[in-house]
């Protein structure tokens, strides 16, 4: 098999079995993800043990989806601040050419 070849994985995240089909490549970030959903659904537990293990599920899926809108949001505010520093540089650049001439 080659890295963009697609296999087909089974993966249980809170007692739901699912099939997806991935890339070769991604198959350990795909069982990492599902570790990682797997233990903070434990930590939870062990938190709320008279919990369902349909609210368990959507307590986790709120707080991973809240992570992912916090790391977009530090993603976008860094490629803006890129792109302003790239034009800071580029103006400065012009600015030197322009004074040298």
């Amino acid at each position: 098999m080659k890295g963009a070849d697609n296999v087909r994985m089974n993966i249980n995240i809170g007692g739901e079995l699912l099939q997806l089909d991935v890339k070769f490549d991604d198959q350990t970030e795909v069982r990492n993800a599902e570790r990682e959903i797997k233990l903070y659904i434990e930590r939870l537990r062990n938190t709320w043990n008279d919990a369902s293990d349909r609210k368990l599920l959507a307590m986790a899926a709120f707080q991973f989806a809240s992570w992912y809108i916090k790391l977009s949001n530090i993603q976008k505010n860094a490629i803006e601040m890129i792109n302003l520093k790239s034009k800071q540089i580029e103006d400065s650049e012009q600015n030197l050419s322009s004074e040298e001439a």
